[in-house]
C-alpha cells in the first residue's frame, strides 16, 4: 500500500476487520513512559508514520522528530486508561499556565526593527532573508544562549560569532635564487606548501621550513641567506644556522601603514591626525561608492584600502585624486560632508609625497636582476625625501617627521619638551634595518662605491669587504696575476643619461673627471677602488663583473654570493596572489596538495624546460664531438682530413626544426633514451 494514500480512517478499518498485514511492534529502546501504551503501527511488516493506543486501539499520527505531546494529551482523555496512569492530572505548571502568550513590549519589537534594517541595509542584504528558516533558527539559537549568558559579565557577540572561512589554511612559500659561474639569475619556487604543524611558533616553523628543503637535497647553513618578513616569530625562527635578511619592502610598507592608520605606537603617538582623519573620509566614500555600484559613472575605478598592499593607501589616494572633481556628481548627500572635509591640495601632496615610495618598492620587487645593492642608497633617497621645507603642507610636516625626520632637532627652546620627544624614533632611519650585506653589495657596484650621497658609510663598507675578503683569502694580501691585469676602462656619461633624472640614477656618485690610474695593481682591492668606471642605469652591473672576472677573481666570487639575495620577498607575495587565482569560483574544491602542484608548474614550468633543452643541447654537441673524433683519417694530408670530419658530420647531423636540437642520426634512439 502506498504511504501517500495511507489514511488514519483506513489503518482504523484494518483493525476493525483484523487484517492479517497489521501489525503492532513496542519500540526497542524508549525515554519516555508514555510508550508503555502505545505501539508502532506496522503493515506488511514495514513501519508506518502512524501509533496505536493499546487500550482503546485508537490511531495518532507520529514522527520520529516530532514528539510525544499529542499522545500524552490522548492518556489524559483516554477513558480506559486515564486511571490507570499516576501522572494523568494536571501538573502545577500546567494548571497555572496561561491561556494566551504574554505580548511583547513594543520597545523591544522596535530595537528589533531597527537593527533588522540597520542589517540589511550595512550588508546590502534582500529583507526577506530574516523570513528564512535558516535565519529564524540562528536567532533563536542566539537569543537561547543569551538567555544562558545573561548573568556572565562582559560578553562580546564577537566571541560567539563563528569565523566566515569555512576552511582555514595556511600556507609557506619557498623560493631558491641562484647565480651560476656566468652570473646568469636563476629564481626557482620550490613549492607554496600547506603548513600542517600544530602552531605557528618559530620551532615549528624552522622544523618545517628545514623538512620541505630536505626534500629537495638543500640544507640551510652559516652560508646560505633567508629573506623573509619581519615578525618576530620569523626573526626567532632563522636566528640560527642561517643568515636572516629582512624584506625592505615590508619596512617601508609597515611605516607608511602606521601613518595613515595607527594612533599609538610602542605607547608614543604617531601624530599624523591631519592625514589620518584624510584617510578616513575617503576610504568611507570609496566604500560607499564600490557597495552601492555607483562607480561604474567614474572615469577610474576606485581601489579599496588594504594593509597587505604594499603602498596601499598611496594607491588608494591617487586613484580617488584622478576622480575627484567627478565624485559630487555619483555621492548622496550624506557623504558630502566627508566629500567637503578633504582638503584637495593636501591630498595632492600627499600623492606626491608617496610616489618615490611607489618606485622604490617596484625597484625592490623585481626578481630577474640583482636589487639588494639598491637598498642602501634608496634608504638614504628616502631619508633625504622625508626632509623638511618651511612651504610644506602642516598634514606632510607630520607624515615627514613621524617617517624620517627626528623630533629632537626641531626642539631646542624647552628642555622639558627636548626630553619627552628625544624617545621618538625616526621610524626608516631606525626600523629599517641595514645588515653587513648591503654594504659591501653596494659598495661592489662602480656607481655606488664612493658613496657620495652619503660618505659616512664608505669606510664601514670598505672594511667589510677587507673582512669578507679576508675569509676568502689564505693570506693576508690579494694578489692577481700580471698577466690578467687590465687597463682601466674609463665610461663617460652620455649626456641623455645624465639628464633623464631617474630615481636610481639620483642616487649614483657624482662623475670625477679627476680620478688617477690604479696606483696599487697588485691588490684587488685597491684596484677596484681606483677603477674609473661609470654605469648607467640601463648598464647591466653582473655583465660588468663578468667581464672583469679575471682582474678581480675573489671580488667575483663575492659578487656570485651576495648578489643573489633579493632585496625582498615580493616573489613568493605574488605566488600568494597567484593562488587566489588558481581557486576561483568554479574551482573551489582543490586540495592544498593540487593547489601546490598547480603553482610549482604555472612557476617553473618554462625554466624547466629551458633548463631540459640546454642539457640536451649540450649532450647533443658532445655526441658530435665523440663522433668526430671516432672517424678514421683517410689521408695524411690536413685539407683532406679537414674535409672528411665536414663531409662526415654533415651527413651525421639532423636538424630537429621543432626543438632546434641537433640529433646524431647513427645513434639517434640511444642518446636519447639517456635523458
Amino acid at each position: 500500500m502506498d504511504d501517500s494514500s495511507l489514511t488514519k480512517e483506513k489503518i482504523i478499518q484494518l483493525i476493525r476487520n483484523y487484517d492479517a498485514s497489521l501489525t503492532f511492534v513496542k519500540p526497542k529502546t524508549s525515554s519516555s513512559r508514555v510508550w508503555s501504551s502505545f505501539s508502532y503501527v506496522f503493515i506488511s511488516n514495514r513501519k508506518k508514520d502512524f501509533v496505536c493506543c493499546d487500550k482503546c486501539k485508537d490511531v495518532l499520527h507520529h514522527k520520529s522528530d516530532s514528539g510525544t505531546s499529542n499522545m500524552i494529551k490522548h492518556i489524559k482523555s483516554c477513558q480506559t486508561t486515564s486511571k490507570d496512569i499516576p501522572n494523568a492530572s494536571l501538573t502545577v505548571k500546567e494548571y497555572l499556565r496561561p491561556k494566551t502568550p504574554q505580548p511583547i513590549s513594543r520597545i523591544f519589537k522596535e530595537k528589533i526593527t531597527d537593527a533588522t534594517v540597520e542589517f540589511v541595509a550595512v550588508d546590502n542584504r534582500a529583507f526577506e532573508l530574516v523570513s528564512g528558516d535558516g535565519f529564524i533558527n540562528l536567532a533563536q539559537t542566539i537569543f537561547n544562549v543569551g538567555q544562558d549568558l545573561s548573568k556572565t559579565p562582559d560578553v562580546n557577540v564577537l566571541d560567539l560569532i563563528p569565523n566566515p572561512r569555512t576552511v582555514s589554511v595556511s600556507f609557506c612559500g619557498i623560493a631558491v635564487f641562484y647565480l651560476n659561474d656566468e652570473l646568469k639569475l636563476h629564481v626557482f619556487i620550490l613549492g607554496c606548501f600547506p603548513y600542517d604543524r600544530d602552531n605557528q611558533t618559530a620551532s615549528q616553523i624552522r622544523q618545517f621550513v628545514d623538512s620541505k628543503l630536505l626534500e629537495f637535497n638543500l640544507t640551510l647553513d652559516n652560508s646560505k641567506f633567508i629573506v623573509c618578513d619581519n615578525e618576530n616569530k620569523m626573526k626567532s625562527a632563522f636566528k640560527d644556522s642561517c643568515t636572516r635578511i629582512g624584506c625592505s619592502i615590508h619596512y617601508i610598507n609597515k611605516q607608511l601603514e602606521h601613518c595613515f592608520t595607527t594612533e599609538i605606537i610602542d605607547k608614543v603617538p604617531v601624530k599624523c591626525e591631519i592625514v589620518q582623519q584624510m584617510f578616513v573620509h575617503v576610504r568611507k566614500i570609496v566604500s560607499h561608492t564600490r557597495r552601492t555600484h555607483k562607480q561604474t559613472k567614474l572615469s577610474r575605478k576606485l581601489q579599496s584600502y588594504c594593509d597587505t598592499r604594499f603602498n596601499g593607501a598611496f594607491l588608494t589616494m591617487d586613484v580617488f585624486l584622478l576622480v575627484f572633481d567627478e565624485l559630487p556628481g555619483v555621492l548622496e548627500r550624506a557623504l558630502m560632508n566627508d566629500y567637503e572635509s578633504i582638503d584637495k591640495d593636501l591630498l595632492s601632496c600627499i600623492c606626491l609625497f608617496l610616489k618615490p615610495f611607489e618606485e622604490v618598492i617596484e625597484q625592490f620587487s623585481s626578481d630577474t636582476k640583482p636589487t639588494i645593492y639598491k637598498v642602501l642608497p634608496f634608504k638614504q633617497y628616502l631619508l633625504n625625501h622625508c626632509k623638511i621645507h618651511p612651504d610644506d603642507h602642516d598634514g606632510i610636516q607630520q607624515v615627514k617627521t613621524f617617517l624620517g625626520i627626528s623630533l629632537t632637532s626641531k626642539i631646542q627652546t624647552s628642555s622639558k619638551c627636548f626630553v619627552q620627544l628625544g624617545t621618538s624614533k625616526k621610524r626608516i632611519q631606525d626600523v629599517w634595518i641595514i645588515h653587513d650585506i648591503h654594504y659591501i653589495t653596494t659598495f661592489l657596484h662602480p656607481s655606488f662605491k664612493n658613496f657620495d650621497k652619503c660618505s659616512d658609510f664608505r669606510a664601514k663598507a670598505i672594511d667589510l669587504t677587507k673582512n669578507e675578503l679576508m675569509k676568502r683569502q689564505p693570506s693576508s694580501s690579494i694578489i692577481c696575476s700580471t698577466n690578467n691585469k687590465s687597463p682601466a676602462r674609463i665610461v663617460e656619461l652620455d649626456p641623455q643619461t645624465s639628464s633623464s633624472k631617474t630615481l636610481l640614477s639620483q642616487c649614483f656618485d657624482t662623475p670625477k673627471n679627476d680620478l688617477k690610474l690604479p696606483t696599487t695593481p697588485y691588490d684587488e682591492l685597491e684596484e677596484y677602488i681606483a677603477l674609473n668606471v661609470r654605469l648607467s642605469e640601463n648598464d647591466d652591473i653582473l655583465l660588468f663583473w663578468l667581464n672583469h672576472k679575471m682582474k678581480f677573481p675573489t671580488l667575483f666570487n663575492i659578487v656570485q654570493d651576495f648578489y643573489a639575495i633579493p632585496a625582498s620577498n615580493t616573489t613568493i607575495e605574488r605566488v600568494f596572489s597567484s593562488s587566489k587565482n588558481t581557486i576561483t569560483d568554479k574551482r573551489t574544491r582543490l586540495g592544498t596538495e593540487k593547489i601546490n602542484k598547480l603553482l610549482f608548474l604555472q612557476k617553473n614550468l618554462n625554466l624547466l624546460k629551458q633548463i631540459a633543452k640546454q642539457l640536451v643541447n649540450e649532450a647533443a654537441v658532445t655526441a658530435t664531438k665523440r663522433k668526430m673524433v671516432l672517424q678514421p683519417s683517410c689521408t695524411s694530408s690536413y685539407d683532406n682530413q679537414e674535409e672528411l670530419i665536414t663531409t662526415t658530420s654533415t651527413k651525421k647531423l639532423k636538424l630537429n626544426e621543432e626543438d632546434d636540437i641537433i640529433f646524431c642520426e647513427d645513434d639517434e634512439e640511444n642518446e636519447v633514451e639517456c635523458f
